[in-house]
Protein backbone atom coordinates (compact mmCIF):
# COMPACT_ATOMS: atom_id res chain seq x y z
CA UNK A 1 0.00 0.00 0.00
CA UNK A 2 1.37 3.39 -1.04
CA UNK A 3 1.00 6.77 0.64
CA UNK A 4 0.71 9.94 -1.41
CA UNK A 5 0.98 13.66 -0.71
CA UNK A 6 -2.17 15.72 -1.38
CA UNK A 7 -1.69 19.46 -1.68
CA UNK A 8 -4.86 21.53 -1.20
CA UNK A 9 -5.27 24.98 -2.72
CA UNK A 10 -5.89 27.83 -2.04
CA UNK A 11 -4.76 26.94 1.50
CA UNK A 12 -1.40 25.48 0.44
CA UNK A 13 -1.83 22.69 2.97
CA UNK A 14 -0.38 19.22 2.40
CA UNK A 15 -1.80 15.99 3.84
CA UNK A 16 -1.01 12.31 3.46
CA UNK A 17 -3.48 9.91 1.86
CA UNK A 18 -3.15 6.14 1.50
CA UNK A 19 -3.86 4.55 -1.87
CA UNK A 20 -6.81 2.61 -0.41
CA UNK A 21 -8.31 5.67 1.27
CA UNK A 22 -10.59 8.37 -0.14
CA UNK A 23 -9.12 11.84 -0.21
CA UNK A 24 -12.07 13.19 1.80
CA UNK A 25 -11.50 10.67 4.57
CA UNK A 26 -7.83 11.59 4.76
CA UNK A 27 -8.66 15.31 4.91
CA UNK A 28 -11.18 14.86 7.73
CA UNK A 29 -8.96 12.44 9.69
CA UNK A 30 -6.13 14.98 9.64
CA UNK A 31 -8.25 17.74 11.15
CA UNK A 32 -9.15 19.70 8.02
CA UNK A 33 -12.48 20.31 6.31
CA UNK A 34 -13.79 20.52 2.77
CA UNK A 35 -17.48 20.53 1.90
CA UNK A 36 -19.11 17.15 1.43
CA UNK A 37 -22.53 15.53 1.54
CA UNK A 38 -23.63 11.99 0.72
CA UNK A 39 -20.13 10.44 0.73
CA UNK A 40 -21.06 8.10 -2.14
CA UNK A 41 -20.48 10.26 -5.21
CA UNK A 42 -24.10 11.20 -5.73
CA UNK A 43 -24.59 14.81 -4.63
CA UNK A 44 -21.54 16.64 -6.00
CA UNK A 45 -20.97 18.74 -2.87
CA UNK A 46 -17.30 17.71 -2.68
CA UNK A 47 -16.34 18.55 -6.27
CA UNK A 48 -12.84 20.04 -6.67
CA UNK A 49 -10.42 20.76 -9.51
CA UNK A 50 -7.63 18.21 -9.90
CA UNK A 51 -4.69 20.43 -10.88
CA UNK A 52 -1.96 17.79 -10.83
CA UNK A 53 -1.79 14.04 -10.35
CA UNK A 54 -4.18 11.16 -10.96
CA UNK A 55 -7.01 9.57 -8.98
CA UNK A 56 -9.25 6.54 -9.27
CA UNK A 57 -12.75 8.01 -9.44
CA UNK A 58 -16.33 6.76 -9.16
CA UNK A 59 -19.61 8.62 -8.80
CA UNK A 60 -22.82 9.57 -10.59
CA UNK A 61 -22.56 11.06 -14.09
CA UNK A 62 -24.85 13.83 -12.81
CA UNK A 63 -22.62 14.69 -9.88
CA UNK A 64 -19.57 14.54 -12.16
CA UNK A 65 -20.31 14.71 -15.87
CA UNK A 66 -17.98 13.22 -18.50
CA UNK A 67 -16.99 16.74 -19.58
CA UNK A 68 -16.11 17.66 -16.00
CA UNK A 69 -14.01 14.51 -15.67
CA UNK A 70 -12.17 15.45 -18.87
CA UNK A 71 -11.60 18.95 -17.47
CA UNK A 72 -9.97 17.47 -14.37
CA UNK A 73 -12.69 17.70 -11.74
CA UNK A 74 -12.96 15.06 -9.01
CA UNK A 75 -15.31 14.04 -6.20
CA UNK A 76 -13.08 13.66 -3.19
CA UNK A 77 -15.58 11.46 -1.33
CA UNK A 78 -14.90 8.60 -3.75
CA UNK A 79 -11.56 9.58 -5.31
CA UNK A 80 -8.50 7.57 -4.25
CA UNK A 81 -5.03 8.81 -5.21
CA UNK A 82 -2.89 7.05 -7.78
CA UNK A 83 -0.06 9.56 -7.34
CA UNK A 84 0.80 12.75 -5.48
CA UNK A 85 -1.95 15.27 -6.24
CA UNK A 86 -2.74 18.98 -6.11
CA UNK A 87 -6.40 19.95 -5.61
CA UNK A 88 -7.98 23.38 -5.97
CA UNK A 89 -10.99 23.82 -3.65
CA UNK A 90 -11.42 27.56 -4.31
CA UNK A 91 -14.96 27.05 -5.65
CA UNK A 92 -16.09 25.86 -2.21
CA UNK A 93 -15.54 29.42 -0.93
CA UNK A 94 -14.18 28.33 2.44
CA UNK A 95 -12.14 30.63 4.65
CA UNK A 96 -8.80 29.57 6.08
CA UNK A 97 -10.46 29.18 9.50
CA UNK A 98 -13.24 27.00 8.10
CA UNK A 99 -10.75 24.78 6.33
CA UNK A 100 -8.59 24.42 9.44
CA UNK A 101 -11.50 23.92 11.88
CA UNK A 102 -12.09 20.28 11.01
CA UNK A 103 -15.41 18.55 10.33
CA UNK A 104 -18.22 20.70 11.73
CA UNK A 105 -21.03 18.31 10.83
CA UNK A 106 -23.16 17.74 13.93
CA UNK A 107 -24.20 14.34 15.28
CA UNK A 108 -27.77 13.95 16.50
CA UNK A 109 -29.60 11.30 18.48
CA UNK A 110 -33.21 11.05 17.29
CA UNK A 111 -36.21 9.03 18.46
CA UNK A 112 -38.88 7.59 16.17
CA UNK A 113 -42.22 9.32 16.81
CA UNK A 114 -44.02 7.49 14.01
CA UNK A 115 -43.59 5.88 10.63
CA UNK A 116 -46.20 5.34 7.95
CA UNK A 117 -46.67 4.01 4.44
CA UNK A 118 -47.29 6.79 1.92
CA UNK A 119 -47.23 4.53 -1.16
CA UNK A 120 -46.38 0.86 -1.79
CA UNK A 121 -42.64 1.59 -1.79
CA UNK A 122 -42.49 4.95 0.03
CA UNK A 123 -42.29 5.36 3.81
CA UNK A 124 -42.45 8.45 5.99
CA UNK A 125 -40.23 8.55 9.07
CA UNK A 126 -40.82 11.31 11.62
CA UNK A 127 -38.07 11.68 14.22
CA UNK A 128 -37.88 13.80 17.37
CA UNK A 129 -34.41 15.14 18.11
CA UNK A 130 -33.15 14.12 21.53
CA UNK A 131 -29.52 15.22 21.76
CA UNK A 132 -29.14 17.97 20.79
CA UNK A 133 -32.86 18.65 20.69
CA UNK A 134 -32.89 21.03 17.71
CA UNK A 135 -31.29 21.46 14.30
CA UNK A 136 -30.65 24.55 12.19
CA UNK A 137 -30.80 23.83 8.48
CA UNK A 138 -31.71 25.28 5.10
CA UNK A 139 -34.74 23.94 3.24
CA UNK A 140 -33.38 21.45 0.68
CA UNK A 141 -30.60 19.99 2.82
CA UNK A 142 -30.25 16.37 3.94
CA UNK A 143 -28.90 14.26 6.78
CA UNK A 144 -26.93 11.04 6.83
CA UNK A 145 -28.66 8.33 8.85
CA UNK A 146 -26.53 5.61 10.46
CA UNK A 147 -27.78 2.13 9.78
CA UNK A 148 -28.12 0.43 13.21
CA UNK A 149 -25.71 -2.44 13.66
CA UNK A 150 -23.40 -1.30 10.89
CA UNK A 151 -21.03 1.51 9.98
CA UNK A 152 -23.04 2.41 6.88
CA UNK A 153 -24.58 5.85 6.37
CA UNK A 154 -27.48 6.67 4.06
CA UNK A 155 -28.44 10.15 2.88
CA UNK A 156 -32.04 11.37 3.10
CA UNK A 157 -33.42 14.84 2.47
CA UNK A 158 -35.49 16.52 5.16
CA UNK A 159 -39.15 17.08 4.26
CA UNK A 160 -40.01 19.32 7.22
CA UNK A 161 -39.42 23.09 6.97
CA UNK A 162 -36.55 24.70 8.92
CA UNK A 163 -39.12 26.21 11.32
CA UNK A 164 -39.71 22.69 12.68
CA UNK A 165 -36.34 22.64 14.40
CA UNK A 166 -37.05 19.84 16.86
CA UNK A 167 -37.84 17.15 14.29
CA UNK A 168 -36.41 15.51 11.20
CA UNK A 169 -38.90 14.16 8.68
CA UNK A 170 -37.59 11.70 6.11
CA UNK A 171 -39.20 10.13 3.05
CA UNK A 172 -37.59 6.79 2.26
CA UNK A 173 -37.95 4.71 -0.88
CA UNK A 174 -37.89 0.99 -0.14
CA UNK A 175 -35.28 -0.79 -2.23
CA UNK A 176 -34.97 -4.59 -2.61
CA UNK A 177 -32.56 -5.79 0.08
CA UNK A 178 -31.76 -2.17 0.95
CA UNK A 179 -29.76 -2.09 4.15
CA UNK A 180 -31.53 0.95 5.63
CA UNK A 181 -34.94 0.57 4.01
CA UNK A 182 -35.14 -3.10 5.10
CA UNK A 183 -34.31 -2.10 8.66
CA UNK A 184 -36.94 0.63 8.52
CA UNK A 185 -39.59 -1.71 7.13
CA UNK A 186 -39.07 -4.75 9.33
CA UNK A 187 -37.25 -3.75 12.52
CA UNK A 188 -37.52 -0.05 13.35
CA UNK A 189 -40.25 0.71 15.91
CA UNK A 190 -41.74 3.80 17.54
CA UNK A 191 -39.43 4.76 20.41
CA UNK A 192 -36.29 3.37 18.77
CA UNK A 193 -33.37 5.75 18.29
CA UNK A 194 -31.20 6.58 15.30
CA UNK A 195 -27.95 8.48 14.82
CA UNK A 196 -28.09 11.32 12.29
CA UNK A 197 -25.31 13.51 10.92
CA UNK A 198 -25.81 16.86 9.24
CA UNK A 199 -27.16 19.07 7.95
CA UNK A 200 -25.49 18.54 4.59
CA UNK A 201 -25.93 19.56 0.97
CA UNK A 202 -26.14 22.87 -0.89
CA UNK A 203 -29.56 22.56 -2.50
CA UNK A 204 -31.66 25.59 -1.56
CA UNK A 205 -33.98 28.16 -3.10
CA UNK A 206 -31.87 30.95 -4.57
CA UNK A 207 -32.91 34.57 -4.19
CA UNK A 208 -34.11 35.65 -7.62
CA UNK A 209 -36.78 37.56 -9.53
CA UNK A 210 -37.38 34.48 -11.70
CA UNK A 211 -40.31 32.09 -11.45
CA UNK A 212 -39.71 28.70 -9.83
CA UNK A 213 -40.22 25.31 -11.45
CA UNK A 214 -39.81 22.31 -9.15
CA UNK A 215 -39.92 18.74 -10.47
CA UNK A 216 -39.78 15.57 -8.39
CA UNK A 217 -40.38 11.86 -8.56
CA UNK A 218 -40.53 9.15 -5.88
CA UNK A 219 -38.97 10.15 -2.57
CA UNK A 220 -37.58 13.25 -4.31
CA UNK A 221 -40.62 15.13 -3.05
CA UNK A 222 -38.93 15.50 0.36
CA UNK A 223 -36.62 18.50 -0.24
CA UNK A 224 -39.23 20.16 -2.47
CA UNK A 225 -41.80 19.93 0.35
CA UNK A 226 -39.36 21.56 2.74
CA UNK A 227 -38.62 24.36 0.28
CA UNK A 228 -42.30 24.96 -0.54
CA UNK A 229 -43.31 25.08 3.12
CA UNK A 230 -40.48 27.47 3.88
CA UNK A 231 -41.51 29.72 0.97
CA UNK A 232 -45.13 29.69 2.15
CA UNK A 233 -44.15 30.62 5.71
CA UNK A 234 -42.11 33.54 4.39
CA UNK A 235 -45.02 34.89 2.30
CA UNK A 236 -43.50 34.07 -1.08
CA UNK A 237 -45.15 35.80 -4.05
CA UNK A 238 -42.93 34.40 -6.85
CA UNK A 239 -44.85 32.10 -9.20
CA UNK A 240 -44.08 28.48 -8.30
CA UNK A 241 -44.99 25.39 -10.34
CA UNK A 242 -44.48 21.96 -8.78
CA UNK A 243 -44.67 18.93 -11.07
CA UNK A 244 -44.67 15.49 -9.46
CA UNK A 245 -44.38 12.40 -11.63
CA UNK A 246 -45.43 8.88 -10.62
CA UNK A 247 -46.26 5.63 -12.37
CA UNK A 248 -49.68 4.82 -10.91
CA UNK A 249 -52.33 6.48 -8.80
CA UNK A 250 -51.24 4.49 -5.74
CA UNK A 251 -47.76 6.01 -6.06
CA UNK A 252 -49.07 9.53 -5.39
CA UNK A 253 -48.88 10.86 -1.86
CA UNK A 254 -49.18 14.07 0.17
CA UNK A 255 -51.74 15.56 -2.23
CA UNK A 256 -53.70 16.99 0.73
CA UNK A 257 -50.53 18.46 2.20
CA UNK A 258 -49.67 20.10 -1.09
CA UNK A 259 -53.21 21.44 -1.41
CA UNK A 260 -52.83 23.01 2.04
CA UNK A 261 -49.61 24.66 0.89
CA UNK A 262 -51.37 25.91 -2.23
CA UNK A 263 -54.09 27.48 -0.09
CA UNK A 264 -51.49 29.31 2.00
CA UNK A 265 -49.37 30.27 -1.03
CA UNK A 266 -51.67 31.26 -3.93
CA UNK A 267 -48.69 31.63 -6.28
CA UNK A 268 -48.20 27.83 -6.13
CA UNK A 269 -49.52 25.56 -8.90
CA UNK A 270 -49.30 21.79 -8.42
CA UNK A 271 -49.35 19.30 -11.30
CA UNK A 272 -49.52 15.52 -10.87
CA UNK A 273 -48.66 13.19 -13.74
CA UNK A 274 -49.11 9.41 -14.05
CA UNK A 275 -47.05 7.60 -16.67
CA UNK A 276 -48.36 4.01 -16.53
CA UNK A 277 -51.79 3.57 -14.94
CA UNK A 278 -54.50 6.19 -14.56
CA UNK A 279 -57.54 5.61 -12.32
CA UNK A 280 -60.90 6.02 -13.99
CA UNK A 281 -61.72 9.70 -14.24
CA UNK A 282 -58.14 10.75 -13.50
CA UNK A 283 -58.13 14.59 -13.61
CA UNK A 284 -54.38 15.06 -13.75
CA UNK A 285 -51.74 14.77 -16.46
CA UNK A 286 -50.58 11.59 -18.18
CA UNK A 287 -47.15 10.56 -19.39
CA UNK A 288 -43.62 11.18 -18.21
CA UNK A 289 -42.69 14.55 -16.69
CA UNK A 290 -40.89 15.37 -19.94
CA UNK A 291 -44.15 14.82 -21.84
CA UNK A 292 -46.03 17.12 -19.45
CA UNK A 293 -43.37 19.82 -19.72
CA UNK A 294 -43.48 19.65 -23.50
CA UNK A 295 -47.26 20.10 -23.51
CA UNK A 296 -47.76 22.64 -20.76
CA UNK A 297 -44.63 24.75 -20.52
CA UNK A 298 -43.13 25.44 -23.96
CA UNK A 299 -41.40 28.66 -22.80
CA UNK A 300 -39.33 28.54 -19.63
CA UNK A 301 -37.31 31.72 -19.98
CA UNK A 302 -36.82 33.52 -16.67
CA UNK A 303 -37.26 30.35 -14.63
CA UNK A 304 -35.16 28.73 -11.95
CA UNK A 305 -35.53 24.93 -11.92
CA UNK A 306 -35.16 22.59 -8.94
CA UNK A 307 -35.06 18.85 -9.66
CA UNK A 308 -35.13 16.03 -7.12
CA UNK A 309 -35.53 12.33 -7.68
CA UNK A 310 -34.15 9.43 -9.73
CA UNK A 311 -31.05 10.20 -11.77
CA UNK A 312 -32.73 8.99 -14.97
CA UNK A 313 -35.54 11.50 -14.59
CA UNK A 314 -33.13 14.35 -13.99
CA UNK A 315 -30.94 13.37 -16.95
CA UNK A 316 -34.02 13.40 -19.20
CA UNK A 317 -35.39 16.70 -17.90
CA UNK A 318 -32.27 18.91 -17.98
CA UNK A 319 -31.87 19.06 -21.81
CA UNK A 320 -35.57 19.85 -22.19
CA UNK A 321 -35.35 22.70 -19.68
CA UNK A 322 -32.35 24.18 -21.48
CA UNK A 323 -34.08 23.85 -24.86
CA UNK A 324 -37.07 25.76 -23.48
CA UNK A 325 -35.04 28.64 -22.14
CA UNK A 326 -33.79 27.80 -18.63
CA UNK A 327 -30.17 28.81 -18.26
CA UNK A 328 -28.00 25.87 -17.28
CA UNK A 329 -26.62 27.79 -14.31
CA UNK A 330 -30.19 28.24 -13.02
CA UNK A 331 -30.86 24.49 -12.84
CA UNK A 332 -30.30 23.00 -9.39
CA UNK A 333 -30.76 19.32 -8.65
CA UNK A 334 -30.35 16.54 -6.13
CA UNK A 335 -30.11 13.17 -7.84
CA UNK A 336 -31.16 10.28 -5.64
CA UNK A 337 -28.50 7.71 -6.49
CA UNK A 338 -28.70 4.35 -4.65
CA UNK A 339 -25.54 3.66 -2.67
CA UNK A 340 -24.51 0.07 -3.15
CA UNK A 341 -26.64 -1.98 -0.75
CA UNK A 342 -28.88 0.96 0.06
Amino acid sequence: MSTFQIRILPFDRQIECRSNQTILRAILEQGCYLRYGCKNGGCGSCKVQLVEGAVEQSGSSLALSPSERSEGYALICTAMPLSDCTLDASAMELTEDEFASGDRTCAFLAEVEFKEALAPDIRRLYLRLVEPDSIKFTAGQFVNAKVPGSRQLRAYSMANPPSDRHHVELIVKLLPNGIFSSYLEFKLKVGDRLRLFGPLGRLKVRLSYRSILAIAGGSGMAPILSMLADLAEKGNARPVTFLFGARRGQDLYFQDRLESLRQSMPSLETIFALSDEQPQGWPGETGLVTDVLARRMPNLKNYDAYLCGPAGMIEAVIPLLIARGVRERNIYFDAFVPSGDQ
